[in-house]
């Protein structure tokens, strides 16, 4: 119940894009090799919301991740906010209702950061704060290395 609070919260502060005394870093600093380059973030604020929205759900997407994969690997998959990208969040029924389809992107990894798949999840939100995924979709595979052979229940679709 809790955590669907927090989630109807998070959908409603998207929307209005209620000002937060919070400032996100405007620079993030990635390293390639022995250099630093400097890359500037687009829609810092934007991105916040985002990484608020998917650090709510983020007990959710885990459940149907692990529902999806039990069938085929012995390891459950983990996942991780910063590797889930929001494609879409739509308003179901019109401007004026508080009822939300969100579609995400995200991959899905064991060991030491081996993606196993891609995959997206439809889900929805509804005014009481009820989340529910509406759908799960494998999209793609990732062959894992020999030495991570040995997880491997049944070969994924």
């Amino acid at each position: 119940m809790k955590k669907s609070l927090y989630t109807l919260f998070l959908a409603l502060l998207i929307i209005f894009y209620i000002p937060l005394n919070i400032k996100a870093a405007s620079y993030n600093y990635v390293k390639f090799g022995l250099r630093e380059h400097c890359i500037a973030l687009q829609n810092s604020k934007e991105k916040l919301y985002q990484y608020m929205l998917v650090t709510l759900l983020l007990p959710i997407l885990q459940n149907a991740v692990d529902n999806y994969y039990k069938e085929y690997l012995s390891v459950s998959p983990v996942i991780a906010p910063y590797d889930i990208s929001v494609l879409s969040i739509d308003r179901l029924g019109g401007n004026e209702t508080v009822d939300f389809c969100v579609k995400l992107e995200l991959h899905p990894y064991v060991g030491p950061h081996l993606d196993v798949g891609l995959d997206y999840i439809t889900i929805k939100i509804n005014s009481t704060g009820r989340v529910k995924v509406e759908k799960f979709e494998h999209i793609r595979n990732y062959e894992l290395p020999s030495y991570y052979q040995d997880i491997i229940k049944k070969k994924l679709p």
